[in-house]
């Protein structure tokens, strides 16, 4: 399935680019947007390719694509627009850590709103037949944000120690302590 090979492609570099960065090197920017480009690329052959699910023809269909359609754009904002807008609004600098918005809730908002997409795109495209593009899709984002959490962000944020010491890794904290 070509969705996974871009989805391990795209993760890769990825991976990569955060390595990279983490170094300070300038190849890693070039390499976020490629692996950006190649995940969402084998999002659009699975969401645009024929399935053996067939048409959505239910109810539970079109509450499936509402809920794709709500995790796609709060994955969109929470991981590309929140950030800036967010550092715009508190003055903060490209390497102080955002402590306000989704991301004081919890430190990776964007894994919940992609997982949620993938989960929703996995039912209506056939849960057993995409079960692997499930799998591959939600771990490389876990790995991601694993290296991210512990080797990436600590190394290129300025106080993400203290940050990662308030704000819960995964799991979204409802109230300020």
């Amino acid at each position: 399935m070509i969705q996974n090979s871009l989805a391990v492609l795209g993760f890769s570099l990825l991976l990569l680019s955060d390595f990279l960065w983490a170094k300070g090197r300038k190849m890693a920017s070039l390499l976020r947007r490629t692996g950006y480009l190649a995940v969402f690329g084998g999002l659009g052959l699975w969401i645009f390719l024929p399935s053996s699910a067939g048409a959505p023809q239910s109810l539970l269909s079109a509450v499936l694509i509402a809920i794709a359609a709500a995790s796609s754009a709060l994955l969109f904002w929470s991981v590309f627009i929140e950030i800036g807008a967010e550092r715009k609004k508190h003055g903060l600098g490209p390497t102080d850590v955002i402590r306000s918005g989704s991301y004081g809730l919890c430190r990776h908002p964007g894994f919940w709103w992609f997982t949620i997409l993938i989960i929703a795109l996995g039912i209506l495209k056939g849960f057993s037949d995409n079960f692997l593009t499930i799998f591959i899709m939600i771990g490389l984002d876990l790995l991601l944000i694993l290296l991210q959490d512990r080797y990436t962000f600590p190394k290129v944020f300025r106080g993400y120690d203290a940050y990662r010491k308030a704000v819960p890794f995964l799991i979204p904290r409802i109230w300020k302590v």
